[in-house]
């Protein structure tokens, strides 16, 4: 699965994304290239990053505004967490452009996808979530970039996984028919994305504290955030090679901008969201990335392969 591997490692971070308390969150939003972040050192660690890092933050990430007032921050963790989960249950849709890096441990390399994300679900209503994120374009180590269009859509306990250069669906049942998967669960879903989680299930699966401001080229220029450092506790269903995530959101949105996510092997995953817009109406092309069907050919076009893999109970 190439990238839906690195990408589902990744993802199932922090708590609910919610209304800040200054704010009110039933509104329609849009934040305008507004990243967070994560981090738990305050020394950044030294990588072979090529010409990726010289790449991003004049064009990418948008440049600090010291004329925008910061916000109060939360006193506690708790605090946060039940600001989040009530933001979390405004939320009807939300989209952003996504900015994906993923640094090999070992080999110091970082490989980058860019793309976006888009989620839609029934204010309140966690079992009609659906995700979807589209990648078409990848950066090498060595600052190369690629177009490659890749799709993956997460609905019903089903991971959708489009691959347009082979022209290919690869349909698989990740849960026992019948029940639901939600792909922004911290520490199992596909991506991390801190939205819609109950408080009280973030603190009996992870130790909550504060996290420091982000150091990484991608993420320290972001600005009025405040975030969460995540810890799993022992034996509490979260990913197995998952070590710690730290999420930073803005405080003004309550939005969540950057994740950062460390595997118990050192490989590192860094998610910068700009460009957030919630519970605005989806144009055609945006909506188009929710489908689960191949899309249409014409006589002339490419047909597509479709390969689709029901459920089996681990042996």
């Amino acid at each position: 699965m190439r990238a839906s591997l690195f990408v589902f490692a990744a993802f199932s971070v922090v708590a609910c994304a919610a209304a800040p308390a200054q704010t009110s969150a039933a509104s329609t939003t849009s934040v305008a290239n507004q990243p967070t972040i994560v981090a738990f050192t305050t020394e950044p660690k030294k990588q072979n990053v090529g010409v990726i890092a010289q790449e991003v933050p004049a064009t990418t990430v948008p440049a600090t505004n010291n004329s925008v007032a910061e916000s109060k921050k939360f006193e506690t963790p708790e605090a946060m967490l039940s600001a989040l989960e009530k933001a979390g249950d405004t939320i009807s849709t939300f989209r952003a452009n996504v900015i994906y890096d993923r640094v090999d441990a070992v080999s110091e390399n970082r490989e980058r996808r860019k793309g976006q994300i888009v989620l839609t679900q029934k204010a309140g209503d966690l079992k009609s979530r659906k995700l979807a994120i589209m990648f078409d374009q990848l950066i090498d180590a060595s600052g190369h970039a690629t177009t490659e269009r890749q799709r993956f859509v997460f609905a019903g306990g089903w991971l959708f996984e489009f691959d347009d250069q082979r022209h290919q669906l690869i349909a698989r049942e990740l849960v026992p028919p019948g029940e639901q998967l939600d792909p922004l669960r911290i520490g199992e879903g596909p991506i991390p994305i801190p939205i819609g989680q109950r408080k009280e299930q973030v603190c009996q699966r992870f130790e909550v504290k504060f996290a420091p401001q982000p150091v990484e080229q991608l993420l320290k220029r972001l600005e009025n955030i405040q975030g969460l450092a995540l810890h799993p506790k022992q034996n509490a269903g979260v990913d197995p090679d998952l070590a710690d995530i730290c999420v930073w959101y803005d405080l003004t949105t309550l939005m969540p901008v950057a994740v950062k996510a460390m595997t118990k092997g050192g490989d590192e995953k860094i998610l910068l969201l700009t460009k957030i817009e919630v519970n605005k109406d989806f144009e055609e092309s945006t909506n188009s990335l929710l489908s689960t069907e191949p899309p249409t050919t014409t006589s002339n076009g490419p047909v597509w392969r479709q390969d689709v893999r029901p459920y089996k109970d681990a042996p």
